[in-house]
């Protein structure tokens, strides 16, 4: 794709300047009109006006893009009055100011090939002026449909979750930089400068949203238990060893075993323990 010239301003005087010149020519075309050169006044007068046609106003965070003769020529980045040459140069104006654009809520699969929904926020600048008009049709559509595709590309080389690797759902500011980084070698060319990325919202498709949830119920149960049971025989194992260790008691290896059972029996039990009291003197 033919790229436009690299940054550089255009020929530009202070507009306070030129319209003190303007002035001086004004004054020597009235002067003209009652002298023996009156015949020069109607020309003086029509270069006044054409020039006066050159001023321009530059708001804040706003540049001007010219073209002369269907050739970019440059820029004018810089805020306050001045004057171009009217007729040749050719400006339209961009706006420098940061913008957000939230994508809309994309359906598709991740690492896993499981389908997910998921949206992002975006803010950005336009960097390159001369970029922005001249290499691309519209740079804000541009810049939406370039960062919805890389959207859809960093949610399929992702898992949406995982315990053992980097997913979607922690937010890791490593895949947050690498969307950024994404959407941000698609509008290079188009003078874009990424600033931030943000997920807006992440969650499964409706159609298994309660099939994954009830998945995500069962291995926080499994995980809950392995966590009780892993206590547990520490406790156990604590337990018979202080006992041995200060000579409270001595205990066969079948007693060993009976206290070892019953104590993960009460420990592991989800209904409170129901002490049995032996009477009959065995």
């Amino acid at each position: 794709m033919n790229q436009t010239s690299s940054r550089h301003n255009m020929f530009y005087l202070n507009g306070w300047l030129a319209a003190a010149m303007l002035a001086g020519a004004a004054v020597l075309i009235a002067m003209a009109l009652f002298s023996t050169v009156g015949v020069l006044a109607a020309p003086l007068f029509v270069f006044i006006v054409l020039a006066a046609s050159g001023f321009r106003i530059v708001q804040p965070n706003t540049a001007l893009v010219s073209t002369c003769f269907g050739r970019y020529s440059g820029i004018l980045s810089e805020s306050g009055f001045f004057w171009i040459i009217p007729l040749i140069y050719q400006t339209q104006s961009v706006s420098l100011r940061s913008g957000n654009y939230v994508t809309p809520t994309l359906k598709v699969n991740d690492a896993a090939g499981t389908p997910i929904e998921i949206a992002a926020a975006i803010v950005y600048h336009i960097s390159n002026p001369a970029a922005a008009v001249l290499d691309v049709e519209n740079v804000h559509d541009f810049m939406q449909v370039q960062s919805e595709s890389a959207l859809r590309a960093l949610a399929t080389h992702h898992p949406y979750a995982a315990e053992d690797t980097e997913s979607l759902t922690r937010h890791s500011e490593h895949i947050l930089e690498q969307f950024r980084d994404m959407v941000q070698e698609r509008v290079e060319r188009a003078g874009i400068s990424i600033d931030e990325a943000r997920f807006t919202h992440l969650a499964y498709a409706p159609e298994i949203a309660q099939a994954m949830l009830r998945k995500q119920q069962a291995e926080a149960v499994i995980a809950a238990r392995y966590a009780l049971v892993r206590g547990a025989i520490g406790m156990v194992e604590g337990t018979v060893r202080q006992l041995e260790q200060r000579d409270i008691v001595k205990m066969s290896d079948s007693e060993k075993a009976k206290l070892v059972t019953n104590m993960m029996t009460v420990l592991l039990s989800e209904e409170n323990a129901a002490p049995v009291l032996n009477v009959s003197g065995d």
